[in-house]
Order: structure tokens, then sequence, then C-alpha cells
């Protein structure tokens, strides 16, 4: 074959039929990043608290107990997938076994859950904030999986938005001052008391924030992170996740 005389078109045809056009699960053939049969695979949190997306299972728009009794810090919270099944197993390769190119079709699911919520009724976040881990624990995993996660949450939200895409830095206002035990491990009275002086925040924040974790479990972190921001100067913080942790009742 004469690979000169190709053009353009015809070569992305063929990157598109080769690395593109396929499910990047399964390889299917898939013009999505998930074909049908792997998308079906994920738990959705499609009935939740509509404060905090907590998985209630029986309510649509029910507001949960813990609301009911305090309403969260934050404005907005958004988290598309439950984490169970397909979406803890790929979240803890990530996480655990370095596995990053599990990252993309997940970043893909949440894009999807922002751009129904946003689209043109609500104004976008100008700043894209990470949850950032504690340096040893970074050292320890080789990588901060929050980074790498907003980095692609990013890119996509660039291609996706243009100009109108949240401005993001690799470096996160948010510090982590204290190496903590792994929230997943603790009670949640222990969770709470975890985060008490954990955090502290470093630069500028603007006044419309988008706060990014990859899951959320009593949402104390994110409670705590939320706070600092709006003393730090924020005026709306929406709480942006891949998943929510069901309760255990749940």
């Amino acid at each position: 074959m004469n690979y000169k005389k190709l053009s353009t078109t015809n070569i992305l045809k063929v990157y598109n039929w080769l690395l593109i056009d396929q499910c990047y699960l399964c390889h299917a053939p898939s013009s999505k990043t998930l074909c049908s049969f792997c998308s079906s695979g994920f738990h959705y949190n499609r009935l939740a608290c509509p404060l905090c997306q907590r998985p209630i299972k029986q309510f649509d728009d029910a507001i949960c107990g813990q609301c009911q009794v305090s309403a969260p810090p934050y404005d907005v919270c958004l988290a598309p997938l439950c984490f169970e099944g397909l979406t803890q197993h790929l979240i803890h390769a990530i996480k655990f076994q370095q596995q990053a190119q599990f990252i993309r079709p997940l970043i893909q699911l949440l894009c999807e859950a922002l751009n129904e919520h946003y689209g043109a009724t609500h104004a976008w976040p100008t700043q894209i904030i990470f949850v950032p881990s504690h340096p040893t624990r970074i050292k320890e995993r080789g990588f901060c999986q929050t980074q790498k996660m907003a980095s692609e949450l990013y890119q996509t939200l660039l291609l996706q938005l243009g100009q109108q895409a949240p401005h993001y830095s690799k470096q996160s206002p948010i510090k982590k001052t204290s190496n903590t035990p792994a929230q997943h491990t603790l009670s949640k009275k222990k969770r709470i008391e975890n985060q008490k002086g954990v955090y502290c925040v470093e630069g500028g924040i603007a006044a419309h924030v988008a706060l990014f974790d990859d899951v959320m479990t009593s949402g104390s972190t994110l409670e705590s992170c939320t706070k600092l921001l709006k003393k730090a100067g924020a005026k709306q913080v929406d709480i942006w996740v891949i998943a929510r942790t069901p309760d255990k009742s749940n």
C-alpha cells in the first residue's frame, strides 16, 4: 500500500476503526466509549437523595434522613454511579493496581451526567478542584488517582465545551496536611473525626467551584473541603464524584 497517497480523511477512518470505534472495556465495535453490554454492568445512582446523592432505592427525589436533620454545606451534588459491582471493581483497579486505563470510561459516564445537569439551564463552575491524597500516600501508590481523574475530566470537558470548560490546575489549592487512615476502613463517627484539621487551602479560589473526588462515602471529606473553600472565598461549591457508596441498609 502506498501510504503517501492516503488522504487525511482515510487515515482518520482507519485510526478510528482500529482504536476509537470500539468499547474501551471489551473492545467490541462501538461508536461510544462503552458498548451497551458493558454499560449495563454499571449500577446507576438513579434513586438518590437530591441534596447529597445518597442512594435511597425506595422513593425518587426523597430527601434522606441525614439531610433532613442537617443540610450539607455544598450547593449541588452529582454522583451518577453507585460504588458497587463493576464501578467498585474499576476504581479499586485504578487505586490499588495502577490500572489507569479504566479512568477514561468512568470519567465519560460522569461527563454525561454533568452535561445532562448543566446543559443550558445551569451555569457551569469556573474552576475544577480535586481532593488530593497526602504526599506519603502518593509516594506509596506512585500517583494520585484523583489528580489523574481530574486531568482526564478537564480534557474531556475542554473537548466538549471549549472556552466554557472550567479552569483546572494539576496542583490542587487544597492540601492534605495529615496522613490519616483511609476513610473506607473507618466507622461513620471515626470518618468525621478523621477530617478535623486534615486539609488547608492555598491559592486562588473561584466564586463557583467544582470539587471533584472519585468516591463519596459518608461525605465528611467533601463537607470539610467545601467549608474550607467557602471560607477561602467560594460562593458556590458543586460536588462532582464518580460514585456514591450505598448505606449498608440499602
